[in-house]
């Protein structure tokens, strides 16, 4: 990002001594250390931030993947069902018409 080399950093401690004075350049300085370690905290907790939405987002995204998955299941299910049902209903209806035939054709022999 920026790319200082320690010649940098030695000119601005010098300017830095012989503006703010010795009394006070240990107070700046420590001053300035908690303001980046803070901004370093924040900008470590929006990382983690974002990253945990990420992850959120993933698994809503399978979740909802699974449930489309698992409720096109049901209606195979569903459908295979009402299928066999339909087709035991069909047989178990094709011998009682059979039985009903020789009853109402005895009948008109009578």
């Amino acid at each position: 990002m920026f790319d200082f080399g320690f010649t940098e950093l030695l000119l601005c401690a010098i300017i830095a001594l012989v503006v703010l004075g010795p009394e006070k350049l240990p107070a700046v300085a420590r001053a300035i250390g908690r303001w980046t370690g803070q901004a370093k905290g924040y900008v470590r907790n929006l990382n983690a931030e974002l990253d945990r939405e990420l992850k959120l987002r993933e698994l809503r995204e399978q979740v909802n993947a699974a449930s489309k998955a698992a409720q096109e299941q049901v209606s195979a299910f569903s459908d295979a069902g009402k299928k066999s049902l339909n087709d035991i209903a069909a047989q178990a209806e094709k011998p009682a018409q059979a039985e009903m035939m020789p009853l109402s054709e005895s009948k008109k022999d009578d």
